[in-house]
């Protein structure tokens, strides 16, 4: 018979021999190099009205820009309209995106959950109506449906602490959905974002050809997305990409961020969003340096010392398009969301994002 020691003794060696051959998977999963579109099953159109069925989608696109009988009939959301634009249908791969005419898949949210497809020029000339343009960018991990219901609970949050004026609500839903372990999943998720960014740059400029005021919310891997969208659409490269067309300048475009997943000096002036600033008007930055998973972004690039700007705050930004330094509002939320990285505790907390979100949008920052 064994003595007690001796049992543990084996016990203790079993668990060590279990951890070398969890580290050795690691290694071995995480050894090659990950592409954009790697597990990457685009989405065919039938595919596209399919995630959004729970919705009721119609086939009509009449009363596209109805008046405010024909919008979502709570209280707290009467005026505004909802918009999804969804992008998982395509490739995410930089090299390989259409940056002539993307074709996006664009749906108009409607009352009591039903939808409507429209075509993109339907929905510029609806939101060219000078009402304020909200457009969401969840973060990683999230399928189809998730994001528009995600979407729509970020809104009612927000929308009750704004203002009576309306504004349209756009979900912009990306190829998110879970692909493996965390550290090769993130990997994947972090390539797609440039060609994210570039469909999205390309859209920022068709908002400022029809003037309409735009403010970006975006989590974690949104907010990766965000900043390089405001590059791209001032004429930066991503992936060796650019838009074609006249750079974008001076679009003077409202951005808040909530645990961003981008490296930290990435909106400096040689940073990798240099551009970024050129068309931001102010910056709201709700970090958490607790973060237990952006602590860990350095895994992503596997180049030690680089943090993410939702884990270290503000550190150093480029200058604004006529050269002035671009406001930004910070706050650390650690003291009460602690190692976690969900973004509604980022909601529902005292970290108060519903509010920080509802000033931008309203315009409530002014010179800060």
């Amino acid at each position: 018979m064994m003595m007690r020691y001796e049992r543990e003794t084996v016990a203790a060696a079993m668990r060590a021999v279990i951890c070398c051959l969890l580290a050795l998977s690691f290694v071995v999963i995480t050894a090659f190099p990950i592409r954009a579109d790697q597990a990457e099953e685009p989405l065919q159109a039938e595919q596209v009205v399919e995630t959004i069925r729970p919705l009721r989608f119609e086939t009509s696109p009449l009363d596209l820009v109805g008046s405010n009988e024909s919008v979502v009939g709570e209280p707290c959301c009467e005026g505004d309209r909802f918009w999804l634009i969804n992008t998982r249908h395509l490739t995410s791969r930089a090299r390989c995106v259409n940056l002539e005419q993307p074709e996006f898949a664009v749906f108009q949210i409607r009352p009591r959950q039903r939808s409507v497809g429209v075509t993109l020029d339907d929905y510029l000339r609806a939101v060219g109506q000078r009402r304020r343009v909200v457009v969401y960018v969840h973060g990683n991990r999230v399928p189809a449906r998730e994001a528009v219901q995600r979407g729509l609970s970020i809104h009612r949050k927000v929308k009750c602490f704004r203002s009576k004026e309306s504004v349209d609500w756009v979900i912009w839903s990306w190829p998110s959905d879970k692909q493996g372990i965390l550290i090769r999943d993130a990997r994947i998720k972090a390539a797609r974002t440039d060609g994210q960014g570039l469909y999205l740059g390309w859209l920022l400029r068709r908002h400022a050809e029809v003037e309409a005021e735009t403010t970006l919310i975006g989590y974690s891997f949104g907010g990766r997305i965000i900043t390089g969208s405001l590059h791209a659409a001032a004429g930066g490269s991503l992936a060796g990409r650019q838009l074609p067309g006249e750079p974008l300048r001076a679009a003077n475009f409202d951005a808040g961020l909530v645990a961003p997943a981008v490296d930290s000096h990435w909106l400096t002036n040689r940073g990798y969003h240099r551009l970024a600033t050129q068309n931001l008007n102010r910056l709201v930055l709700l970090y958490n340096r607790r973060d237990a998973v952006l602590k860990r972004y350095w895994l992503v690039d596997r180049v030690r010392g680089r943090m993410a700007l939702g884990y270290s705050g503000p550190t150093a930004f480029a200058p604004r398009f006529d050269g002035t330094r671009l406001p930004v509002r910070s706050r650390d939320c650690s003291p009460s969301i602690g190692i976690q990285h969900d973004e509604m505790d980022y909601y529902r907390k005292s970290c108060r994002a519903d509010l920080e979100m509802a000033r931008l949008i309203d315009d409530f920052y002014v010179n800060e």
